[in-house]
């Protein structure tokens, strides 16, 4: 399915997309959508401005996907595939990220404010610039290879 079948399936009232493939999609700069993505293959897809508040992409296979400046406020993105994706800019606050899978995946300026990113290995993750990443919950998460907010790199496990 392309980005256009997409919208013009939300347009019909359609709101749960569980189990789609959306491989490749570009949809970027969407409108609010606040549906339900439950383990869908969203890898490769441009996602770059959406505003996905409340959306629910639990499982979701987001490998390479470009979710810069997209607006994650209060998304649930439980046990998803984060590994290469861009969320530079992403608006994640009070998003829900809990056993992700995140590798080689750029956060750099992204607002985590009130964010839980628990249960989460985070490797090889650019976090230059982002704001408010003392206000997450990070509970469980193991790090390494990562890029603080200020620069500095955690290149050893290191438990939250």
């Amino acid at each position: 399915m392309d980005g256009e079948e997409l919208r013009r399936r939300y347009t019909a009232g359609e709101r749960d997309f569980s189990g789609l493939n959306l491989r490749g999609a570009n949809i970027s700069g969407s409108e609010p959508m606040e549906d339900v993505f439950i383990n869908i293959d969203l890898s490769g897809i441009n996602l770059s401005g959406a505003n996905l508040t409340d959306t629910i992409l639990a499982g979701a296979n987001l490998t390479d996907a470009n979710l810069s400046s997209a607006n994650l406020t209060r998304a649930h993105l439980g046990q998803c595939i984060l590994v290469r994706a861009n969320l530079s800019g992403a608006n994640l606050t009070k998003a829900y990220l809990s056993a992700v899978e995140f590798m080689d995946t750029d956060m750099s300026g992204a607002e985590l404010r009130s964010a839980s990113i628990i249960q989460t290995q985070l490797g090889n993750t650019n976090m230059t610039g982002v704001k408010h990443a003392a206000n997450v919950d990070w509970t469980g998460t193991t790090v390494y290879g990562l890029v603080l907010e200020d620069g500095t790199v955690i290149d050893s496990d290191h438990d939250w």
